[in-house]
């Protein structure tokens, strides 16, 4: 995936014909004008999954069609005509989303996940209209091409509950930087520790992993990342995984 700096106004046509491959679709900060294609925004211009956009490092999270985010349960506001129920969550945008219990794989009327207020979800953005809220799912999407299907009730699947595990926030252009498939930082904690992540291009990051010195570890790793270069990011990752597991060895002698 290419990318190319963009400012408000630029005509990014060429630039766009030498990062994407086909005819891609307009994502977020783009406009189309007599033919030619136009950045709203200042940021980076990318190329993802089909998808020109402009990645900006805003600090409010504005919600797109199929955007992976992590939300937090609020309340139950209704009934979604369908044997359901409709809960109100929380995804860090200007206005608060929807989901229903029964947009997870596998749920029916009689099997369906009980939502409860403060619950860590990942999901999707199915829909996303002005003149109403976003609504989510926890099923898979058109982006999801491959992903095989998991029933909610093995926890296994892509989306659904984030069980354990510890949620923080991160810079939402690092959140899509997070979730490109080549990210430096992610290849390299992986060569060293075992971990599960959740990345939400809301700024929200779930990690879990085996010890509580691991965890802090990597988002140390994550947060030190964004300013730094791939060869930086490289030394910065073995650096830290020689500093904690050397003082976890020594805890674990003085036991």
């Amino acid at each position: 995936m290419g990318s190319a700096t963009v400012l408000p106004g630029e005509d990014v046509s060429e630039i766009m014909k030498q990062i994407s491959k086909g005819n891609p679709k307009l994502g977020i900060g783009l406009r189309i004008e007599n033919n030619s294609v136009f950045s709203t925004v200042a940021g980076s211009l990318q190329y993802r999954s089909g998808i020109v956009f402009v990645n900006q490092n805003t600090r409010r999270y504005r919600p797109s069609v199929e955007d992976r985010v992590i939300a937090i349960v609020e309340e139950r506001v209704a009934g979604d005509g369908a044997g359901g129920d409709v809960y109100r969550v929380n995804i860090g945008g200007p206005h608060p989303a929807l989901l229903s219990n029964l947009s997870f794989e596998g749920a029916t009327k009689r099997n369906k996940p009980a939502l409860s207020s403060g619950m860590l979800l990942y999901a999707r953005v199915a829909t996303c209209l002005r003149s109403m809220d976003p609504t989510l799912s926890c099923q898979l999407g058109s982006l999801d091409v491959g992903v095989p299907r998991k029933d909610w009730m093995t926890n296994e699947g892509t989306y659904g509950e984030l069980v354990s595990g510890t949620c923080c926030k991160i810079p939402i252009g690092l959140a899509r930087q997070l979730l490109e498939r080549c990210n430096v930082v992610l290849q390299e904690l992986s060569k060293y520790l075992a971990f599960e992540i959740c990345v939400g291009v809301n700024g929200k990051v779930w990690i879990h992993s085996s010890k509580p010195e691991h965890t802090i570890l990597i988002q140390n790793a994550i947060l030190n990342s964004e300013v730094l270069t791939e060869s930086q990011v490289r030394r910065m990752v073995k650096s830290l995984v020689e500093t904690v597991n050397r003082k976890v060895e020594d805890r674990d002698d003085e036991m």
